[in-house]
């Protein structure tokens, strides 16, 4: 049996993913995500799709489901569900577990990034492993080791980057001395930030409605997302946070582009003089008030490092490899790196 992987979107760009299956008998969506920037084209959706499958909760994976037939099955975690539209066929799915789509069987793991989220390993042609979003340097999420894949596709957003979390962190308890306001997604690094900043003995710090949230889910369920060693840490935080309010020192909003919400309410306020901090991608609107210095930036590793790469690389014992969510320039030094044929178009294999 062939089976084909078309990326539609998400190869050669940091842009939405969706990555098409296609089988004899089935036609598989994974990630229907949404664009990044509010003029960025969209992507072609596919007909006749049997099924969609979506890792986590962030715009860039799951915001252009609502351009799919509502009737479609969707496939994911209970936490992604809160995030999806009304009326969407949900199929609840383990953080760690297996289904059944048709004669396909699906493995689940935690990835590291984000409440919820997971990665997806279908057991056709020799195995495909796709990761979504994916962190192993993660002080809050617990990521699972995937089991070997002839085809790997592979979150790749930060290149061939090599600092490691402790290096960024050096450079952010610095930043987080002053008044700050740091827009994130509320399934992902808010916690993670707080919970460090709260080991250090920070105590003027604050998370918006959202990310207090995700907070509580997180207190009352490890649904597998979470690293088991941090959960009476979790339940301390919770206790202790202060309410939220401009006036606390350290303020986390639910808005990773920062020009809406809560950051982009607090932003518009003239008596408000925190400095804005971004952790994460930056929309051409962010990249541009960063060159003119009007807010700060200091990456905080939710994606895979080269050594991130290349041991997943390992544990997946891939031959090739579809490098996403990043610009490739010199295929000749990432196959090298990475020591597998590196994929730059739609790929057939046999099952």
């Amino acid at each position: 049996m062939t089976v084909n992987i078309d990326v539609i979107s998400g190869l050669n760009s940091k842009a939405p993913a969706a990555i098409l299956i296609t089988t004899a008998q089935q036609r598989i969506l994974l990630d229907a995500g949404g664009a990044l920037d509010p003029d960025a084209s969209l992507w072609s959706v596919p007909d006749n799709m049997d099924a969609v499958l979506l890792s986590h909760d962030h715009v860039d994976h799951i915001a252009g489901l609502a351009r799919l037939p509502s009737a479609i099955p969707v496939y994911c975690t209970a936490i992604t569900a809160q995030a999806l539209p009304p009326g969407t066929n949900v199929h609840i799915i383990p953080v760690r577990g297996q289904f059944q789509l048709g004669d396909i069987i699906v493995t689940t793991g935690s990835c590291g990034h984000a409440l919820g989220g997971v990665w997806f390993h279908l057991n056709i042609a020799g195995g495909i492993f796709y990761s979504g979003d994916v962190s192993m340097e993660s002080a809050l999420f617990h990521f699972d080791t995937p089991p070997p894949a002839q085809v790997a596709l592979l979150d790749a957003s930060y290149g061939l980057y090599e600092v490691s979390q402790a290096e960024q962190w050096d450079k952010l308890h610095t930043l987080f001395s002053l008044p700050t306001l740091c827009p994130v997604p509320p399934s992902g690094r808010a916690v993670e930030l707080a919970l460090l900043l709260a080991r250090f003995g920070h105590q003027d710090i604050a998370l918006d409605g959202p990310c207090l949230a995700m907070l509580r889910q997180m207190v009352e369920h490890n649904d597998g997302s979470l690293r088991p060693d941090i959960m009476g840490e979790l339940h301390q935080l919770l206790q202790t946070l202060p309410p939220f309010s401009p006036q606390v020192k350290v303020l986390f909003a639910a808005d990773p582009d920062g020009q809406s919400g809560m950051a982009g309410e607090l932003r518009a306020r003239d008596d408000f003089h925190h400095r804005t901090l971004f952790t994460g991608y930056l929309n051409r609107v962010a990249h541009q008030q960063w060159r003119n210095g009007d807010v700060d930036f200091c990456r905080w590793n939710v994606h895979p490092t080269r050594q991130s790469l290349q041991a997943l690389v390992a544990m997946l014992d891939c031959r090739k490899l579809f490098p996403l969510f990043t610009p490739i320039d010199d295929i000749g030094h990432w196959q090298q790196t990475l020591q597998c044929e590196i994929m730059m178009q739609s790929y057939s294999g046999i099952d």
